[in-house]
């Protein structure tokens, strides 16, 4: 082979080389916003009820608590998020009570490349657990002993989250689950992403820190996409009120028909890394035009060769 074929091969080399889009590029995050609301009630009578709500950015926390029967008829909610994507929501209920909480966290990004990317989020829900159980009388059975007895008549106790992402109005992840207690036993429903696995001793529904890879789609130089992170947590249940309304205040007994859940934990808020981890990357050459390089590639080849 000559010197003036070498130099086309080389050439020909360098040509295929530059068409290969393989660099990472990255996003522009736009805008971020978080809001929180807290909610909860406790209904020392069948007719009356104390309620208490709030709402704020990043942090909203309500209590409930009977003002006129035994202090343990209460409610109360927690709520923690920040913009790198930690929601922490945190429910408790005692007896004749609810709570229930949600967390709304939004993104908003840009392809600020020249070029059509893949978009790509790597997140973490983080750990969490969901309880519930009817009478306690020794009040040890959520730190794992004393006893648990049968929930009465129509008395029941329930705990749930329910969380799910959402890419331009669209669903793209979601995940529920739901412990129940009442006279029948305790029934466990998951839909979506199985975060956990149930604990028949201690009615407990818990999930370990773990991540998920989701693939967000192609999307063209300068254009949008708004990412919607939300969480609600619910505490709920019933429990016979027979006899309380004459007895003595802060003197009255009926089934301590507890719940509690926890989404996410109270030490994540100071999470090193961002649980909403985006990625960027360019896009591959596509077939047709792969097709027309290995036919100019044949064409420079018989070329040369006539050359030599």
């Amino acid at each position: 082979m000559n010197k003036i074929s070498l130099q086309l091969t080389e050439k020909l080399a360098f040509f295929l080389a530059s068409l290969c889009f393989c660099q990472s590029l990255s996003a522009t995050v736009i805008s971020t916003a978080v809001t929180a609301e807290a909610y909860t009630v406790s209904y020392p009578e069948p007719d009356k009820g104390w309620r208490e709500h709030d709402a704020g950015m990043e942090y909203a926390s309500a209590l409930t608590r009977s003002e006129i029967y035994d202090t343990s008829v209460y409610a109360d909610a927690y709520i923690e998020a920040n913009a790198r994507g930690v929601a922490i929501l945190s429910m408790n209920k005692y007896e004749a009570s609810a709570a229930s909480g949600s967390a709304t966290i939004s993104y908003q990004l840009e392809n600020d490349s020249s070029l059509a990317q893949q978009f790509d989020l790597r997140f973490s829900p983080l750990s969490g657990y969901l309880q519930a159980y009817c009478a306690d009388p020794e009040d040890l059975f959520k730190d794992g002993s004393g006893s648990r007895l049968p929930c009465a008549a129509d008395d029941f106790s329930s705990a749930s989250y329910a969380a799910k992402i959402l890419l331009n109005d669209e669903l793209i992840w979601s995940s529920m689950a739901s412990v129940r207690s009442d006279i029948i036993g305790v029934d466990v429903v998951t839909e979506g992403a199985v975060l956990g696995v149930f604990d028949a001793e201690t009615y407990s529904y818990r999930w370990d820190t773990q991540w998920f890879d989701l693939p967000l789609g192609v999307f063209e130089p300068n254009e949008k996409l708004n990412l919607v992170y939300s969480v609600s947590v619910v505490t709920d249940g019933k429990a016979s009120l027979d006899g309380t309304a004459t007895c003595e205040p802060f003197n009255c007994s009926y089934p301590e028909n507890n719940a509690f859940a926890e989404y996410g934990f109270l030490q994540s808020i100071n999470w090193p890394e961002s649980i909403f981890q985006f990625s960027t990357s360019s896009i591959s050459v596509n077939e047709p035009i792969h097709l027309g390089l290995l036919g100019l590639a044949a064409l420079l080849i018989i070329r040369l060769k006539r050359n030599d």
